[in-house]
């Protein structure tokens, strides 16, 4: 799965629509952005950060939310999560989920996590938003146009 590392970043890609999944791992955290679409996909992603992670805390960003950009969010354990404003006012979650559900369901897909849609600890309100935590500054731009 692994489609590009170097000492900081690891790219993992899905064998469906080659969507990536990608892990930053600083001194002061582990970030994972969209851990997506196969339940041993996910579970592999999981694996390496817990086996990367050490002391540092995880944070989990959220790019959209579209159903296979969040059907990851509870297979990475303690995890501060991070998302758009948008993305908490979303209209209507119930059906994100239930596009887990039938994609899940239509292809005998089991997952070894609940499905739920994420719930934010950090919301980004406006570009150029950041977020310190040690030495390690992430700045937030936000891209419309995509989704939620």
């Amino acid at each position: 799965m692994i489609q590009y590392k170097n000492n900081q970043i690891t790219v993992f890609q899905s064998v469906l629509y080659m969507t990536t999944s990608t892990v930053v791992a600083t001194d002061d955290l582990v970030l994972v952005v969209d851990p997506t679409w196969l339940p041993q996909e996910v579970i592999a992603i999981r694996n390496y950060v817990e086996s990367i992670r050490g002391n540092r805390p995880v944070y989990l960003l959220f790019t959209h939310s579209d159903f296979d950009h969040i059907l990851g969010y509870k297979a990475i354990r303690d995890a501060t999560t991070i998302a758009s404003k948008e993305f908490t006012e979303h209209p209507d979650k119930e059906n994100v989920l239930e596009q887990i559900r039938s994609f899940d369901d239509r292809y005998y897909l089991q997952r070894d996590y609940h499905l739920e849609y994420p719930t934010i600890d950090y919301i980004v309100h406006e570009d150029g938003q950041k977020l310190v935590v040690g030495k390690t500054e992430l700045t937030f731009y936000k891209a419309p146009g995509h989704t939620f």
